[in-house]
């Protein structure tokens, strides 16, 4: 190409070269131009001095990370890493990003679970099997652990189950239907549409001690604060004497002004005694105050101490030690705090979508029932419990604790789990038309655990590499890692990735199947199995998945150009204007400095694609020219596009 520094311009350069949208006017349609940006006609002066340059833009920045496991995280593998060695911060987790959540639950919680326990920190292994102990087909039961065993009541017939499984029937001394059954320690006492029935425990012939009032819709027995506790429709009233002359019930205490109310439980406080009921999207929890003298002990009169939402029925109650009421209801499981003064303190709903029916302690645990939402493992539900950890909390609410699924019926059966009792330190529960079962001493053939959303801090897609697996030393099962990009289905039907066994307890596999593509997520599924005679439990103590970001790919590409007032194109055609090189300098640095994406397009490739003009360099390297316009000014601008 030949330059022309006179003053003879066969076609002008056009104007509007700074126009705030970033994009120049065309120059004449006859000329061949090498490239276009923005709107602006270049010819390439490309050299082995000024090469056209390409390269991918750096997406990674050197960082030391301090945020989760700065150890490994600080380790120059050039992979990124997330662990986890331990899960006792119960289940409810959806993402597993300590920058989305607490860092504490984002390092021990987790999704969801079923035949797994999480509670020893630093391990994961298998629940107990359960066992039916006692069929009944009965629709409505209840079950009262009383240390020999348990009294059963479906319908009408009640029995004491022993320990041994031995079912024997007591005559209540009467064929009606029980409503409900509580222990003084030394008495069995049952509620009926004909009155109240006792015995002696455990499994002494009842007879009736008082008569309904009025024909029964509902009644409760709670043996509280030694007395016993009885509702009646919408009365309640208070029992002292449990050998009574009369038959007739005492005067009622206390009469709901809704006459269509339901009371469902009684607990005791420090200092008072609590009543719980409903009648229709309306419930809430009563306060009766235990007032005393010298000779004397009586009680208040109920205040109401707690309203439910709408809609959200109080089922039981369970105290706790005296300091929490755990509050069972038709939307979940609440934690109330018995406060000094008698009054409660409602926590939010631990876990949503369940009904709870019923709640008893063991060791450090809380077991609620949770009808047929129990949970297996890879989303197989069955009757069953959850459990509640009340020494570990969660969450900025000072009354949310960790949780997780616990006991569940074996395959097959069907039915509501709505009681759970202990007996001999063993969870007791029973399944409506199916009976009681009891925990045992094996563990349960499989058990599933599924992580929280991974997503390593960012939405940016990663390429997945691999996934350890590290069970321990003595592995006595296995312990099998799964793994989705959508967490979609069933972790069953996700891709199987590695299996760790007693004689390779510690393996790594390619995360390949599951994401052969990069993605933004990964979601992990751990499935854990005993020993052949499930007498031993494997261990796992932790997993580990590593990635590498894989974000598009954005490129840099060094452009060099002619600029020159005055200019002849491959063709010999000849156009330019006094200060052309620098207006169209000027173009360049008002797209640069707007920031707006341009169009480059490469006329000799007939490439096209959008990009931000990242920096402009000008080197001016010819003398202007003799005359009245001193015209001639030019030289080589090279123009750094980022491509979005």
């Amino acid at each position: 190409m030949t330059l022309d520094y006179t003053e003879d311009v066969v076609e002008p350069l056009g104007n509007g070269l700074t126009a705030a949208s970033g994009s120049g006017t065309f120059t004449p349609d006859s000329l061949n131009w090498d490239c276009n940006i923005g709107g602006l006609d270049f010819l390439f002066a490309t050299s082995k001095e000024n090469p056209m340059r390409r390269e991918t833009s750096k997406f990674r920045r050197e960082r030391i990370d301090t945020q989760r496991d700065p150890g490994e995280n600080s380790l120059d593998s050039g992979l990124w890493v997330r662990s986890q060695a331990s899960w006792h911060y119960g289940a409810g987790l959806s993402s597993a990003e300590p920058l989305e959540i607490d860092a504490a639950e984002a390092r021990f919680r987790y999704l969801k679970s079923g035949g797994i326990n999480p509670w020893t920190p630093g391990q994961l292994t298998l629940l107990n099997k359960t066992e039916s102990v006692l069929v009944d087909t009965s629709a409505t039961m209840f079950t009262l652990g009383v240390g020999t065993g348990v009294i059963h009541a479906g319908g009408a017939v009640l029995k004491h189950v022993a320990n041994d499984k031995t079912a024997t029937t007591i005559s209540v001394g009467s064929s009606t239907a029980v409503n409900s059954i509580t222990s003084t320690g030394q008495n069995w006492v049952v509620s009926n549409a004909d009155g109240i029935f006792k015995g002696a425990l455990p499994s002494g012939a009842g007879a009736k001690i008082y008569d309904k009032s009025a024909t029964v819709t509902s009644s409760l027995v709670r043996w509280v604060k030694s007395r016993l506790m009885y509702a009646e429709n919408n009365k309640i009233f208070e029992v002292t004497d449990l050998a009574p002359s009369s038959a007739t019930l005492p005067t009622v205490h206390f009469t709901h002004e809704d006459s269509n109310w339901e009371w469902t439980d009684f607990a005791e406080g420090p200092n008072a005694i609590y009543a719980s009921g409903y009648s229709g999207e309306l419930s809430a929890i009563y306060r009766i105050t235990i007032e005393s003298t010298t000779s004397t002990v009586t009680l208040s009169q109920p205040v109401v101490v707690a309203e439910m939402p709408r809609n959200e029925q109080v089922l039981s109650m369970y105290s706790y030690l005296g300091t929490f009421m755990i509050i069972g209801t038709t939307k979940g499981c609440r934690v109330a705090s018995i406060q000094s003064d008698g009054s409660l303190l409602l926590g939010q709903v631990i876990f949503e979508e369940v009904i709870v029916d019923d709640a008893v302690a063991l060791d450090n645990f809380i077991y609620v029932t949770v009808r047929d939402k129990g949970e297996v493992g890879a989303n197989v539900q069955r009757a069953g419990l959850y459990r509640i950890n009340l020494g570990q909390g969660i969450g900025s609410s000072a009354l949310a604790f960790a949780h997780a699924a616990d006991l569940t019926v074996p395959a097959g059966v069907s039915g509501n789990a709505t009681n759970v009792t202990v007996s001999n330190n063993l969870l007791w529960f029973s399944v409506a038309g199916s009976g009681i079962y009891r925990q045992m001493s094996t563990f349960v053939d499989e058990g599933w655990i599924q992580t929280g959303r991974i997503r390593l801090g960012t939405v940016e897609n990663k390429a997945w590499r691999d996934l350890r697996v590290i069970g321990q030393t003595t592995l006595n099962g296995t312990v099998s890692a799964y793994a989705s990009i959508t967490g979609s289905g069933a972790p069953s039907t996700w891709s199987e990735i590695i299996t760790a066994t007693s004689d390779t307890p510690d393996v790594q596999g390619k995360l390949s199947a599951a994401a052969p593509l990069p993605a933004p997520d990964l979601h992990v599924a751990l499935e854990l199995k005993p020993n052949d005679d499930k007498t031993i439990s494997s261990v796992m103590i932790g997993y580990q998945v590593r990635a590498v970001p894989s974000p598009r790919r954005n490129e840099l590409v060094s452009v060099p150009l002619m600029l020159f007032d005055f200019e002849t194109d491959r063709s010999g055609v000849k156009y330019g204007q006094v200060n052309g090189a620098y207006f169209r300098f000027q173009g360049l640095k008002n797209m640069e400095l707007i920031g707006n994406p341009i169009q480059f397009k490469d006329n000799t490739t007939g490439e096209f694609f959008s990009a931000y003009i990242e920096q402009v360099a000008y080197a001016r390297n010819t003398p202007p020219s003799n005359g009245l316009n001193r015209s001639g000014s030019g030289g080589v601008c090279t123009v750094l596009l980022r491509t979005v």
